[in-house]
């Protein structure tokens, strides 16, 4: 065989194998041609968080395709389960961009499933607006290498500076200057997203002069907690900041008020739902966890989205909720505005976005890292009060009642 003919064939399969990649997913579409615009959602669906993410991208797809559509073309979601586990959401992805051929993805939760899924999105060529994952590692990726990242935006707040800052705050702010304590324990899940989170707050702590005596990085297997919090106890704790995500939220909640140890407010997940009260029997109350979403003034937007979520699913909104909305809502703001379907038309957009959604007034994102921009975010602090109430307790600007100490 000659070398051109050779070469013929070389580029004859080359082309070939473009064409057979091109045309497996539908990610940079042309517009005009579209006859609708698909939204895919992942996360998993038996979690709360997932729950709150695919419920959220529903709502707002329905809102949007109500008032029009984007130029008249409808917006179609397609769910993706990730079962919160990171090869369970790779086969999510592929399915959602390979099968279900969507346009643009939102949700996940869970950075190690966002982690797994990230390197997926240049092959893809396809945007992804991650709602529900906090670890710093993913935008940090973005920052590293922007060409190869570049379709990786979040709109959700990072653990390890701004939640952690936030906590900080919290802690000596009100907790500290407000109700005057100054021993403090620290009771942390060992997960990726709070492996900085976790001991950074203990440094920042010990920083503003006070005394951190108790500290533990807990596996989330454990389902006793009881030792625990005797521990704390036995320390002269007078305040448990708990940063909990994955793990028994249930067992820590219920053996914190067996015990009737200190307050205990920080960061605690399935506390977050409205249904946690029930879940517990009631057990919670007195409880503080921040959210991301409240019924509270966070915008003009805020309660009556709030409302009408749970009207609509019969549940209130959770920390993925208010990210997700606003994500899809950005989304398409940025698809009507550049009438595109390119994966390079929709990161500028994005990366040049102010949009006023229902957490922020002014939501943007670094253009480096395609993080939150730095302030563009809040995280009230909420109790669980008498009845199962959630009450906002600080900052004041958003506050719907005053804290109440545990009975005991």
């Amino acid at each position: 065989m000659n070398g051109k003919k050779i070469v013929r064939i070389s580029v004859f399969c080359a082309v070939a194998l473009v064409l057979m990649v091109s045309g497996t997913h539908a990610a940079n579409r042309d517009f005009n041609k579209a006859e609708t615009i698909r939204i895919g959602s992942l996360g998993p669906v038996q979690l709360v968080p997932g729950i709150g993410i695919h419920n959220a991208a529903k709502m707002a797809v329905e809102e949007i395709n109500e008032a029009g559509g984007i130029h008249g073309k409808k917006l179609e979601l397609f769910i993706g389960d990730t079962e919160g586990k990171p090869e369970k959401g790779i086969t999510a992805l592929k399915k959602l961009v390979l099968e279900d051929k969507v346009d643009v993805l939102v949700g996940c939760y869970s950075s190690g499933v966002a982690l797994a899924l990230q390197p997926y999105l240049p092959k893809y060529k396809i945007v992804y607006i991650a709602s529900g994952t906090a670890s710093i590692a993913l935008t940090n990726n973005v920052k590293k290498n922007y060409k190869k990242y570049r379709y990786f935006f979040r709109d959700m707040i990072n653990s390890d500076i701004r939640q952690q800052q936030w906590a900080t705050k919290f802690l000596t702010e009100f907790v500290n200057g407000q109700l005057g304590f100054k021993k403090f324990a620290i009771l942390a899940e060992n997960t990726k997203w709070v492996q900085a989170y976790g001991p950074n707050l203990k440094k920042d702590l010990e920083k503003a002069g006070l005394e951190v005596v108790f500290y533990e990085m807990f596996d989330i297997d454990i389902k006793d907690f009881s030792p625990t919090f005797v521990k704390t106890k036995t320390k002269g704790a007078q305040w448990i900041a708990q940063i909990v995500s994955h793990a028994a939220s249930i067992p820590l909640v219920k053996a914190w008020a067996d015990t009737k140890t200190a307050p205990m407010g920080l960061c605690n997940v399935a506390s977050m739902d409205s249904k946690f009260w029930d879940m517990t029997s009631g057990k919670c109350e007195g409880e503080i966890t921040y959210n991301f979403i409240a019924r509270a003034p966070l915008t003009d937007r805020t309660i009556p989205m709030w409302d009408k979520y749970v009207k609509k699913y019969g549940t209130n909104p959770v920390y993925t909720t208010g990210f997700t909305y606003d994500s899809v809502y950005m989304l398409s703001e940025v698809i009507k505005q550049k009438k595109s379907l390119k994966s390079d038309d929709i990161i500028d957009g994005l990366e040049n976005i102010s949009y006023k959604g229902v957490l922020h007034a002014e939501t943007g994102f670094d253009k480096k890292s395609h993080d939150l921009l730095e302030g563009r975010y809040v995280m009230p602090m909420v109790q669980w009060q008498k009845g199962g109430k959630q009450v906002v307790i600080w900052p004041d600007a958003f506050k719907t009642g005053p804290y109440v100490p545990p009975a005991w």
